[in-house]
Parts: structure tokens; sequence; C-alpha cells
């Protein structure tokens, strides 16, 4: 395959993308120019509402195997500082990477495109909207992305700035388990002239926020095959006067862990610790989970083995096949399709020396010179499942 033919190309779409950013389920100018996109290469789009799509070539729904390949669209409330030519000025940013999806996913569909009369596989294309949100997966299945007939093998992949120009891939275990929590920190309201007549909730959250830490560090100590995890308080918010008792705090914050069973026995162990602030306190301190957790996923060993012959190829000793030990405790709702199919989670690296920011930072890069190599590279493992 000449990449070379498709680079400059290739380059154009990212930057557009790049400086027309749009939040999850608004994405309707995205999604319009994929579709024009797709159907001037012959693809038929089925639309995911409200701006999600699917793509095939009727040309290649007589292959014998169908693989499925994600690309996220939206992007970030995050008001953009690289000072690039083409940043974006509507106070959202592709701080994650995923401009440069969108695009490498566009130009594999125009390669697939030009070789449908030899191309050995079906692709289905997926669009998703709302991934940032954890919305896009659901929605996409729920309109039929992994039916009609199942797919034998299911694509995802991202671009990460903490390593410069190269690929990884995980054996095994390929992301976390994560949930948000809420924390309710309840006391007594009382003029602090009179203290004993209060119950200090900021004093309850200050010991739980203690026993978050104490939990990071000891955990694992004590349950030495746990694998990764953290628990950590984002927000804290609470009081209204200075020379008043807080009667109530709250706290948003996130548990992640390698392992189902770790995440599990975390929250069990910090509810426990919960109790046991409250009845020292005397605060009443509840915790709760608003949405449903990301699940773990772990990739296929057939796939590693081939994005192994892949990676080394085209990213020779630039290509790093991690262990479980190396786990970034990071999620994704892709872990639906993983459920459906056997899949790969490959990252492309492109971090810039002197320009490391990491993903959901207002001034994160990527090195372009990586996207036409991932483009090859995931050519050549849709080719070779």
């Amino acid at each position: 395959m000449l990449i070379e033919n498709f680079t400059q190309e290739l380059i154009q779409l990212r930057r557009h993308f790049h400086q027309y950013p749009e939040l999850a389920l608004q994405e309707y100018e995205t999604s319009a120019y994929v579709r024009r996109y797709l159907e001037k290469l012959g693809y038929t789009i089925t639309e995911v509402p409200p701006t999600g799509l699917i793509a095939e070539l009727p040309g290649l729904q007589n292959r014998e195997k169908m693989v499925v390949v994600r690309a996220e669209m939206d992007a970030l409330p995050i008001t953009e500082k690289t000072g690039l030519p083409y940043a974006a000025d509507n106070g959202c940013m592709h701080a994650c990477g995923h401009d440069c999806i969108i695009a490498s996913a566009l130009i594999l569909a125009k390669i697939v495109a030009k070789e449908q009369e030899d191309f050995p596989v079906r692709v289905r294309f997926l669009f998703e909207p709302a991934e940032e949100i954890g919305e896009g997966a659901r929605r996409m299945l729920q309109a039929g992305a992994m039916e009609e007939p199942r797919p034998d093998a299911f694509i995802m992949f991202h671009y990460a700035s903490d390593l410069p120009f190269g690929m990884a891939v995980h054996r095994g275990q390929a992301s976390s388990m994560i949930n948000s929590m809420e924390l309710h920190v309840r006391g007594k309201s009382s003029h602090w002239c009179e203290a004993q007549k209060g119950i200090d909730s900021i004093y309850g959250a200050a010991q739980v926020i203690n026993a978050i830490h104490d939990l990071n560090e000891n955990f694992g100590r004590e349950h030495p095959d746990v694998g990764k995890y953290i628990l950590g308080i984002g927000t804290v918010q609470g009081g209204k006067y200075t020379n008043i008792i807080a009667d109530h705090v709250v706290m948003n914050g996130n548990i992640r862990a390698a392992y189902e069973e770790t995440y599990h026995a975390l929250k069990k162990e910090l509810e426990e610790k919960l109790v046991e602030i409250g009845q020292q306190t005397g605060t009443q301190i509840t915790m709760d989970f608003p949405k449903e957790p990301v699940y773990p996923f772990a990739n296929d060993d057939g796939l590693v083995d081939i994005a192994c012959q892949v990676g080394n190829k085209i990213f020779g000793d630039r290509f790093i096949l991690e262990g479980e030990d190396e786990l970034f405790l990071s999620g994704d709702n892709a872990y639906r399709y993983f459920r459906e199919t056997k899949g790969l989670f490959a990252i492309f690296l492109a971090g810039i020396p002197g320009k490391s920011h990491p993903l959901h930072h207002n001034q994160f890069q990527v090195d372009e010179a990586v996207l036409p190599c991932s483009v090859e590279a995931l050519y050549e493992i849709v080719k070779g499942i």
C-alpha cells in the first residue's frame, strides 16, 4: 500500500476536524462531513440518531469475514491553548485525539474502497458519537452495529502523547473498570461560637479524604494480587459562611481498577470506612454511583499476535507489547463491543518531545508523523484477520 499517496489528505482531514470540534451528541457538522466523504466513495450509510453513522461498502458484502472498525467523533468542553494555526476557537477541543481517529478511519475507508475488488475482508465502519460521556457505544449497538452478520473482530485505536512515535498493544487486559461516585457528608449547622451545638461536615469530609488516601497507600500492600487501582476525589463543595459550621459537604470522585474483583473489593472497603467515620464524627455519610460502571475489557490473543507482526514490521523497535502491569487506568464504553466479539485495542504513540501534555489537557498535541503509519498498521491488521 502506498500510504504516501494519502498522507497529505490525511493531515488535512485531521486539521479540519481539529479546528471544528463538537461536543457529545452535537457532532452535526462532523457527522455531515463524514457522511459526504463516505458516500462519494460508494459507502451505504445507516444513521444512528442524532449523529452516529454506520458505513459499509456493498461490494464487500459477500466476503467470508467481517471486521468492525470504530472511530469516535466527539470533543471535550475545553478551551484550546495550543497556539496551533488550526486551533479550535469555539470553547471545545479534540484533546483526546478523536480528530486523528476520524481522519485515519476515513483514509482507511478510502483505501478499502479503492481496493474493494480484491480486498479480502468485509469492513464495517462505526463513527461513534458521545464516547466522552459514555453514551456512544450503547446507541451504536442499539442501531445494529454488531449484527447481521455478527463480526469476526472489532478494532479500536487511540492516539497517546506520553511517548514519542510508536505503537503499543496490551497482551490481555487492555482497559480498566471505572465509575464515578458522589459522597454526601451531612452534619449540623451552628455558629462557631457555639461549636458544641454543631456537627462539622467539613471535618467528616476530611476524614473521608484521608481514608481514601490510606486505601490508595495500603490496599495493594494488604492484597498484593489486585493489580492497579486508584480512588480519587475531584471536587469538594461545602459551607456558605466563614463563621458557620457547614452542615453538608458534597464530594465527587471516581474508582478505577484493572480488574472487576478489585473494583468491588475497593468499593466494599470504602463503604465500611465511611460507616466508621460517620460513627466517629457524628455525621451521616452516603455514597452514590450516578451511572453504570464502565467495565474492563481484554484484547484477544490471536488479534494481539497479528498486531505484533504488523507493529514490528511498520514501527520496528518503536513497537511495544505491554503486559497487564503496564495497564493505564483508563476506561472506554467500547467494553460493550468486546462483549459481542473478540477485539483489539491499539494505541499509536504520538508524543512531541518538550510538548508532551496528557489527554484532556488544553495543550494536548500529537505528532502528525505517526498518522500515515497508523493507517498502514490498521490496514494490515484488518487484512490479516
